[in-house]
């Protein structure tokens, strides 16, 4: 597979240089070769991982060059103590970037920590010049769904074709370790379709699910929504089938969040009921398929058992941060310690243990305590500000602030994700597709702050 991936390369990157909004559509389509590239290539080289992000970085360069940039001051949107956090995590991060230089001595372990820090930034900044208008915040999301949300539902292909398609196998049976899923009495196998893990398949999925549910609030076509409700539905289904249980509490937090901001800001409602109740019918439908007494309800049991389970899941980020403060003493042991690639940079996994599976963790073990504070003090005065900007555009844009915030709403039960769960936000092109609706909802904040 070198030769074709070499080539699609080289296509790609001219793609991304000559026309950077041609290559975020790049971005996408190589987000969904490069696990499957990876999985027929001799080896399973990890370096496929990073094959979005080289030509996400070359289509960033060319906005870069063109001086069309949103240059970084702007992410205060006018609250100076935003700009004041924002400034001090940023450095915070340098040091624990020369300190994980000077301790561990791996310039590639720092540069994956750097990534999983900056990428989303980066992408963030593009993500904001790509959104001038709200057919642009569309079109992404169209392609989003057509390109990645295909892919994700190949999830249905795994159970029957798996054998016969290795390339429908997750990354781990290619490697002698692959993933079996001890719960509900039985052993159950997590289904990935084209995708390297079961994981990414759902979150691609969910993402896929939310931008429908976006694209379908918007439209007042009774057609694209019942057509939205029916793929959303096959969406919740391939989740289900990952066994990966946190996108379902991810995407039930994003329909809360975004209907909650919604009947707080916004005066004309009543659409969001009609299109809430046509969608949750045809998603409750979805659940018909599932036979009593089959693999597919065993599935189904261990899915619903996660709103169960939320009281562990939060005790057990606790845990893990404590953890955590021991093994870095509080102060963090530097940039990319606990990244998942560490092991090919010359560092231990046993380094930190499970004490960086949490978000809060990651942060306290790289950061340590201050990491941890100025990102959530960070958080907060940014959604207080998001809030009031929200304000303004109930005023002025119904459908602005619609898609800002559906978009706030996203980020917000990614973040909560991450804070009990990082494994998943590891993968450059995860963050990618984060950063980039980030600039989408910073673009539209700046407009309400300009307005």
């Amino acid at each position: 597979m070198l030769i074709p991936s070499l080539f699609l390369t080289a296509l790609f990157s001219m793609i991304s240089l000559s026309r950077w909004r041609y290559g975020i559509i790049a971005v996408l389509v190589v987000g969904v070769l490069q696990d499957p590239f990876r999985k027929l290539t001799s080896g399973v080289p990890a370096y496929y991982i990073l094959w979005s992000a080289v030509i996400f970085g070359l289509a960033a360069f060319s906005l870069w060059s063109r001086g069309r940039l949103i240059p970084m001051r702007l992410l205060a949107l006018g609250d100076k103590g935003l700009q004041t956090l924002g400034r001090g995590l940023l450095l915070l991060i340098a040091l624990h970037a020369v300190h994980s230089l000077l301790r561990w001595g791996s310039p590639p372990l720092v540069a994956l920590g750097l990534l999983f820090y900056f990428a989303p930034v980066i992408a963030l900044l593009v993500g904001w010049t790509y959104a001038r208008s709200l057919d642009d915040l569309r079109r992404f999301m169209r392609y989003y769904v057509v390109i990645v949300g295909t892919v994700s539902l190949t999830v249905f292909l795994s159970p029957g074709y798996q054998e016969a398609f290795p390339v429908l196998r997750e990354i781990g049976a290619f490697e002698g370790k692959r993933l079996i899923i001890y719960d509900v009495g039985t052993a159950l196998e997590s289904y990935s379709g084209l995708f390297r893990v079961g994981e990414l398949a759902a979150w691609h999925a969910a993402t896929t699910a939310i931008f429908l549910l976006i694209l379908a609030t918007d439209r007042s076509s009774i057609g694209f929504k019942i057509l939205a409700g029916i793929v959303i539905a096959f969406c919740v289904w391939a989740i289900v089938l990952t066994g990966r249980r946190k996108m379902l509490m991810a995407l039930t937090m994003f329909m809360i969040l975004q209907w909650g901001g919604l009947a707080l800001l916004r005066r004309g409602f009543s659409r969001m009921i009609v299109t809430g109740v046509l969608l949750g019918a045809l998603g409750s439908f979805s659940f018909t398929f599932f036979e009593r007494d089959t693999e597919s309800s065993l599935y189904l049991e261990r899915g619903v058992t996660v709103f169960e389970n939320v009281d562990e899941r939060v005790s057990t980020s606790f845990d893990l941060m404590r953890s955590a403060i021991a093994r870095s003493g509080g102060l963090g042991l530097g940039v990319g310690v606990s990244s998942q690639g560490g092991r090919y940079a010359g560092v231990s996994s046993n380094l930190v243990g499970g004490s960086a599976e949490a978000g809060i963790g990651k942060f306290v073990v790289e950061l340590g305590i201050l990491g941890l504070l100025l990102f959530v003090g960070l958080a907060w005065r940014l959604a207080r500000r998001a809030w009031q900007l929200f304000g303004r555009l109930a005023r002025r844009d119904d459908r602005l602030l619609l898609y800002g915030v559906s978009f706030g709403a996203f980020l917000a039960a990614n973040v909560a994700t991450f804070l009990v769960a990082t494994q998943l936000f590891g993968d450059p092109f995860v963050l990618i597709v984060i950063g980039l609706c980030a600039g989408m909802l910073f673009s539209i904040l700046h407009t309400a702050r300009a307005g």
